[in-house]
């Protein structure tokens, strides 16, 4: 529910004159800034450790790329990219976790990639360009996949200490980005309503990183992903309502066969 709503205050931050990269880095600085007084990493030896980096790397990838692909494309087609996770899913599982690949797996992403192609699809498909919503998205569906593959790879780093990554991962990458690309920080653009819009993002997406980071442990890499399915529908719903976007017949076919290969990849 809380990734098919946060879209919400990124546009709403970007009409302020906040891009995502921006909004991204104060988003998450202060989610950090309020985590090291209500939950302190025990040791900040693990900052030594390069799962933490990659995990890190990873997680900021995938943030950054969905706040960006929600503020450039059209939601619901964005959340359905996003879930192409079948097919990013089964070679992360076959590399990271020595995972077996079962024929049902193979269906379930062969079905997710006609699934997109039917969304991505028009005539001039091989002359354009892809939109940049579109790009962000697949970016962000692949970092989403092996983040939930890594979650359960990197077992020795603790739901804190992985929350922790992602975190500093996004800012990192947000700082580094707004650095070499020479985009203002736009510290004078900051009051009261802007602040307290990154604070109370930031600690939604504290608390929310917690749980899923919590959940991922508990179930397998193939069955998180059907699970998130619940964030279409509500993006659908509140984009209807929020941003007046309505799916079209395209979108809506394609979606069908992602959520289908998502279920079939979950299925025992």
């Amino acid at each position: 529910m809380v990734w098919g709503l946060i879209w919400y205050p990124y546009r709403v931050l970007d009409d302020l004159g906040f891009s995502a990269i921006h909004s991204s880095f104060f988003i998450f600085s202060s989610a950090i800034a309020v985590s090291l007084f209500f939950y302190p990493l025990n040791s900040y030896e693990i900052v030594k450790k390069k799962n933490f980096w990659i995990y890190a790397f990873v997680g900021g990838v995938t943030n950054i790329a969905y706040a960006l692909a929600v503020i450039e494309g059209e939601l619901v087609r964005v959340m359905l990219l996003f879930f192409l996770s079948p097919v990013w899913t089964l070679p992360f599982t076959f590399l990271f976790l020595d995972e077996a690949i079962k024929p049902r797996h193979v269906l379930a992403a062969t079905v997710s990639i006609i699934g997109a192609c039917i969304i991505l699809w028009k005539p001039d498909i091989f002359v354009t360009k892809i939109g940049l919503g579109d790009m962000f998205a697949i970016i962000g569906g692949i970092g989403f996949a092996l983040t939930n593959v890594l979650a359960r790879a990197f077992h020795q780093l603790s739901v804190k200490e992985k929350s922790y990554a992602i975190w500093v991962g996004v800012v990192i990458i947000a700082g580094l980005t707004i650095f070499l690309l020479s985009m203002d920080l736009k510290f004078n653009q900051i009051n009261l309503s802007s602040m307290g819009l990154f604070i109370f993002v930031g600690i939604t997406l504290l608390l929310i990183t917690m749980i899923i980071q919590h959940g991922l442990r508990l179930v397998d890499a193939v069955r998180a992903s059907p699970i998130f399915l619940f964030e279409i529908i509500v993006v659908a719903i509140s984009g209807y309502y929020l941003a007046n976007e309505i799916l079209t017949l395209k979108d809506l076919v394609g979606g069908l066969f992602i959520i289908t290969g998502v279920l079939i990849s979950s299925r025992q």
